[in-house]
């Protein structure tokens, strides 16, 4: 990983107290056969990560944000305070951001977003639901209106993934942008897309880009990826741009 172009492990802990969380997904492969999931194995861990890990990662944190343009914080341990975003550092997290508001943190949480600090929150429509104690499901409206609301209460960009429908977008200015997914082209594999939608909102926000922007760079990221099958997939600049450049008109 480390020989990546624009890769730096620098700031990585790493140690024999925890394991990385880690979801594996057997497939049963077949030829002219799309991959078959059998039942999922989850490694993680049991314990609260200790006080010593904890400063660490905080040490790493504030070291890491003077130099770097965007943080993303994504949560994929269902069990509180056993992986990398406890309390303690999500505390540290709010320390960064109140030294520079114009600071850019991208969150994504499998336990949801109660409780973080002023952050740009990315989430799929029912943790907004949860969230916003709105019922399910519910109608693009609905979503367009919570998410507005959210985004002004915080004062943060809200972002919120709806699979097929697309994805939309809030900024506490009251801007609220939709963008439609892009068509099916075959059979799918959504192991990755969100990750990719989170990587590329945070991306092109961070280049500058208009809420809309991101949400046409997250969707072709998306899109490239669940076209993927029997993989975390990944979509390249090439692939991305291949689904967002428009055509232009021959010449005469």
């Amino acid at each position: 990983m480390s020989k990546q172009p624009g890769v730096r492990l620098d700031y990585l802990v790493r140690t024999d107290q925890r394991r990385t969380f880690t979801y594996c997904k057997p497939l049963i492969l077949a030829p002219s056969k799309p991959p078959v999931e059998l039942n999922r194995l989850d490694f993680k861990n049991w314990t609260p990560t200790s006080a010593v890990l904890e400063g660490h990662l905080l040490d790493r944190l504030r070291a890491a944000a003077r130099f770097v343009k965007a943080i993303i914080v994504l949560e994929q341990v269902d069990i509180p305070e056993t992986g990398v975003v406890t309390q303690k550092v999500l505390a540290g997290l709010k320390q960064v951001i109140d030294e520079d508001s114009r600071f850019l943190v991208v969150s994504d949480s499998r336990r949801g977003l109660r409780g973080y600090p002023p952050v740009t929150l990315k989430m799929n429509a029912a943790e907004l639901g949860s969230l916003t104690g709105a019922s399910e499901p519910m109608a693009l409206d609905e979503i367009k209106r919570a998410a507005a609301a959210l985004a002004v209460d915080r004062g943060r960009s809200v972002f919120v993934t709806l699979a097929e429908r697309g994805i939309v977008a809030a900024a506490p200015c009251g801007e609220v942008e939709h963008v439609p997914a892009l068509p099916v082209r075959g059979t799918i594999d959504i192991v990755g897309a969100g990750d990719a939608v989170t990587a590329n909102i945070t991306s092109a926000l961070t280049a500058g880009a208009t809420l809309r922007e991101a949400l046409e760079m997250a969707n072709a990221a998306g899109s490239v990826v669940i076209h993927k099958l029997g993989t975390t997939g990944t979509a390249s600049v090439a692939e991305i741009a291949e689904l967002v450049t428009e055509p232009r008109p021959a010449l005469a």
